[in-house]
């Protein structure tokens, strides 16, 4: 299966559900997140992105390189069948579509029981990064982690990831938007204590942890001898409460922002302006 943008040089759209149709609300105070996720979806089609929700990995593996077709790159071998064993249990991924079908957007979860475990041994071990660390590990593989919140992250662990923004849609609030969703939805399947992810320092050195909506981060987590190449990396993560309470100021900022568009149009005599149908798409 070709992962080469070139092969690709337009992303269609793939099968899927729309992501308020198949959602289901299992975990948590199921009002509030259904508020959410309807004020969040509409908020991605007022920027002319239509959201889908899938299960199958695969395609996620497939699309990602040439959603950014600058970079190319392959998925992170976390979201990675070849490299995990996915499934609707543990994994999702949404993505974004513009007016035309395109892969736009991505966003994925995948699911850790880290019960009796902590993300420092599961970082450590390399379990985080590969199903079957050991091919690995015999090549020269490690993973250095001096990071000591990850020795207190355990239980039911979501790692939040996978984006990448085609560049038509780039700093149009995405990012505020996408990695939320990404949250809730994991936290609502899958009961998560903590969610966290892996981000390169020149990101945080933008703040884009605060963007995301993470409320902790620290250093230092370095791969190294893999053979895609080094990585460093920061751990940003949140524990539940935090991550509801993030969502709940969410709602609330974005209930604000309606509310002041309406008596700014009721003011001036003019209908607001939407992207996108009110319709579910």
């Amino acid at each position: 299966m070709s992962t080469s943008p070139r092969t690709k040089p337009e992303l269609r759209s793939l099968e899927g559900v729309p992501f308020l149709e198949l959602i289901e609300l299992r975990h948590g105070p199921i009002p509030p997140l259904g508020r959410f996720f309807l004020l969040a979806e509409q908020a991605a089609r007022d920027r002319g992105v239509h959201l889908r929700l899938h299960r199958d990995m695969a395609s996620l593996a497939e699309q990602y390189p040439g959603v950014d077709p600058d970079r190319g790159l392959p998925v992170h071998p976390i979201f990675d069948p070849a490299h995990h064993d996915l499934s609707p249990a543990n994994s999702f991924w949404i993505a974004g579509h513009d007016e035309s079908g395109r892969l736009v957007a991505t966003q994925a979860a995948h699911f850790f029981d880290m019960t009796g475990s902590t993300l420092e041994r599961e970082l450590a071990s390399m379990r985080l990064w590969f199903g079957e660390p050991e091919k690995y590990r015999a090549a020269g593989t490690r993973c250095l982690v001096d990071c000591p919140p990850a020795e207190l992250i355990t239980g039911r662990v979501v790692y939040s990831g996978g984006a990448v923004y085609h560049p038509k849609v780039r700093g149009c609030g995405l990012s505020r938007i996408l990695p939320r969703m990404s949250r809730a939805l994991a936290y609502s399947q899958w009961n998560s204590d903590y969610t966290m992810s892996l981000v390169r320092p020149i990101l945080l050195s933008k703040n884009v942890e605060k963007s995301y909506g993470y409320t902790r981060h620290a250093p230092s987590v370095q791969l190294r001898g893999y053979d895609r190449g080094d990585v460093d990396a920061e751990l940003v993560w949140m524990p539940r409460d935090e991550m509801l309470e993030d969502l709940s100021r969410y709602v609330s900022e974005g209930l604000a922002n309606e509310v002041r568009s309406t008596e700014t149009t009721e003011t001036n005599g003019v209908a607001p302006q939407r992207q996108g149908s009110s319709n579910r798409s």
